[in-house]
């Protein structure tokens, strides 16, 4: 739809007579009021109406060579909306039932003319046209806010029927507007609204192909004259889906969580730490004044080594915690580097936490040759982490199988990314197994610190939210893909420097 111009006050006239006279006594009557075009030729004003859109009001005469006056007016109607008053010398009936039907004229006026009453139906006219356009005018901004905004907007009527809508589906009724699995919704929220004049409700929405997405619904009862019910009023809802920030809070939040339990851990572990080492060199020191040769102290020694061995069980997992504090805090330790040949060079290593493993598990390094990018991250770090990703898919297939690390270019945005890395594309490095699989449920829970599926003793539920700890504040993202008896695949997502 095309934007009507601005709109002017002043009438701007189009007169057309093939007499010079009668343009020039029409032209005094109304120049001190309007801006006056003129033409003697029918195909010469059809021109001015293509070049003066401004053009609101036509007074054409009926008889001119080649065109008659209705003829004109019909053609006139096709190119302008301007509104049309046919001027006749002789009472020609079918001339003016003509220009009524195809020329659209809203008035006639008969040689000789009376001044007052042109004037009045000239500025009758305009004032129309005016109207027109403003409605045009609202039409267009209505119809391009509808069809630009980037949510589902809906108008219906006190009785629930659809009056406007940008949705994609078709029906006269509003439910018709959604997906069945708002429809419910929808409807409670008009009840709310009719109760109290607005109501708004952020909702999880599951697809057919299981895919999630929130939607966040604000429903608003249009300004109704006072003492009219709002079960009376027009109802306009907005529905914006907000995946994205819902997905982007819930990262931040998990990120600033991480961060306090980090910080919490790391201190307790240092402290627990150094009571560890006290201990342990208390034991030490206690193990040297047991003789060997005294069978009595049998039984002392076999209670020492286990104090021992206890101790060295407490001094690693305090360095999980002090490692669990440490990622999620970025330092200097970020660097860029090859991937493909960090990759290659530590593929032994991760390797090698799969040996012994019964039934077998093989290992495969899928590296495509076109990634020569470098990713900006603490390789360290990431180390640790595809470490751990292994040896968690290594438990997760205890029938045997295959877990393979891959690394690929994809187009992802990572919005913290930094300004020296690419912005539309990402590394995914991938260590996808042929395990158990997870469900829905724990997979909303594995990131979460001291939460694990293993049995005790078997793990310690710092793993992952280490990972996902560190990958955060290397700018990148997590991404896990999993159901119960297809395997998982733990997707790590990080910046690519530019080339």
């Amino acid at each position: 739809m095309t934007v009507p111009y601005s709109i002017e006050t002043r009438p701007c006239v189009l007169l057309v007579d093939d007499e010079e006279e009668i343009l020039i006594a029409l032209g005094d009557l109304l120049e001190e009021s309007c801006t006056v075009l003129t033409a003697t030729e029918p195909l010469r004003a059809l021109a001015l109406l293509e070049a003066h859109p401004e053009i609101s009001v036509i007074i054409s005469d009926q008889r001119m060579p080649g065109m008659t006056g209705d003829q004109f007016l019909s053609r006139a109607s096709t190119r302008s909306d301007a509104r049309a008053i046919l001027l006749t010398g002789y009472a020609d009936l079918d001339a003016v039932v003509a220009a009524l039907n195809h020329g659209k004229i809203v008035a006639y006026v008969h040689k000789p003319w009376e001044a007052d009453h042109v004037l009045c139906l000239v500025h009758e006219a305009h004032r129309t046209w005016q109207a027109q356009h403003a409605l045009k005018v609202e039409q267009a901004l209505l119809h391009g806010l509808m069809e630009s905004l980037p949510f589902g907007l809906v108008f219906s009527d006190a009785q629930g029927q659809c009056i406007r809508s940008n949705r994609p589906y078709q029906g006269t009724s509003e439910s018709s507007q959604y997906a069945a699995s708002l429809q419910p919704v929808i409807a409670r929220l008009r009840e709310k609204v009719w109760q109290e004049g607005q109501a708004e409700e952020l909702l999880e929405v599951t697809a057919e192909d299981g895919r999630s997405t929130w939607h966040e619904i604000v429903r608003l009862a249009l300004k109704w004259p006072e003492g009219v019910p709002l079960t009376e009023a027009w109802q306009v809802s907005m529905d914006r889906d907000v995946t994205r920030r819902v997905m982007m809070e819930d990262r931040l939040n998990r990120g600033e969580r991480l961060e306090a339990l980090g910080r919490l851990a790391g201190g307790v572990a240092h402290d627990f730490n150094n009571l560890l080492t006290i201990l342990g060199n208390c034991l030490d020191a206690l193990a040297e004044q047991v003789k060997n040769e005294d069978p009595a102290s049998a039984a002392q020694r076999k209670w020492l080594a286990r104090a021992l061995e206890t101790v060295g069980r407490g001094e690693a997992l305090t360095r999980r915690l002090l490692q669990f504090g440490r990622a999620g805090r970025s330092g200097a330790t970020v660097r860029p580097f090859d991937i493909v040949s960090f990759l290659k060079e530590r593929s032994g290593l991760f390797q090698h936490s799969f040996y012994g493993a019964t039934p077998a598990i093989r290992f495969v390094l899928d590296l495509p040759e076109e990634i020569s990018s470098s990713v900006l991250t603490c390789p360290e770090q990431l180390e640790m982490a595809l470490l751990n990703l292994c040896v968690n898919a290594r438990d997760a297939m205890p029938a045997g199988g295959t877990v393979t690390l891959s690394a690929r270019r994809v187009c992802h945005t990572l919005p913290a990314a930094p300004s020296e890395c690419e912005q539309a594309h990402a590394l995914a490095l991938e260590v996808r197994d042929e395990g158990e699989g997870m469900s829905e449920e724990v997979q909303r829970h594995i990131f979460e610190p001291f939460f694990t599926t293993k049995q005790a003793g078997k793990g310690t539920g710092l793993g992952l939210a280490g990972i996902y700890g560190f990958i955060l504040a290397h700018h990148g993202d997590v991404v896990v893909q999993s159901q119960p008896g297809q395997g998982t695949v733990m997707r790590l997502l990080l910046p690519l420097l530019k080339t």
